[in-house]
């Protein structure tokens, strides 16, 4: 699959078989500024809450442009649905269900939203688990989440303040033993400034998890 990020906690995938699946695509990040006409036909929409460094309205617009199907916690989805979105998948923290050809669940994220509640997504794709965490402070029970789900894929913030530090980071990445964690949520604003080589290194030196350090914009293969 290929994964781009897009800034903040943006991120465009594109799986083996040519869906896309966008999350929080904010594109007026100044680390990375967007069009909306810059980002390709997408089918999914994740977004883990309504702030505004999460593009919830550029969400709308991608679902609505592409009748793609949008991704929220329940009273997101009803907000959405109400501005024209017509395909959605409703839910709310809990179990796994099937959507199309990918797998989704609803996980909890210790944060706050202008609509609903917030959370994060474990997505099964390509025969693969990823979890998006979403803007959240560290919480018990991520250990639960590594032993349910074998998480290839971790996007994890780590830009204190607002949402868990470097150190916060490091504890989940050891309750979830993902293979691989991409921070996120990090270095767009001085308020959130962070030493990505520094947790990079102190996370491989001491967990069995890679970690890969994307810039505004790159695409990688995994």
């Amino acid at each position: 699959m290929k994964i781009q990020y897009l800034s903040q906690s943006g991120f465009l995938i594109e799986t083996e078989n040519g869906k896309r699946l966008i999350f929080d695509p904010w594109l007026e990040s100044p680390k990375y500024r967007l069009e909306l006409e810059d980002i390709p036909k997408v089918d999914y929409v994740f977004i883990t809450h309504a702030h505004d460094d999460h593009g919830l309205q550029s969400g709308i617009a991608l679902a609505i442009r592409d009748h793609a199907t949008f991704v929220s916690g329940y009273d997101i989805v009803k907000y959405a649905m109400e501005q024209g979105v017509q395909s959605v998948e409703k839910a709310n923290v809990g179990g796994m269900f099937d959507s199309g050809e990918i797998g989704i669940a609803l996980t909890q994220a210790v944060h706050s939203s202008d609509i609903g509640e917030p959370v994060g997504f474990v997505v099964k794709v390509d025969g693969m688990y990823i979890y998006h965490m979403g803007d959240t402070g560290y919480f018990a029970g991520m250990n639960t989440l590594g032993n349910l789900y074998d998480l290839d894929i971790v996007f994890i913030p780590i830009g204190g303040r607002y949402t868990m530090g470097p150190a916060e980071a490091m504890l989940a990445i050891k309750d979830l033993r993902p293979d691989m964690a991409i921070p996120m949520h990090y270095n767009t604003f001085p308020k959130i400034a962070q030493d990505g080589e520094a947790f990079k290194n102190n996370v491989e030196m001491s967990t069995d998890t890679q970690v890969a350090l994307m810039a505004p914009g790159e695409q990688r293969d995994f």
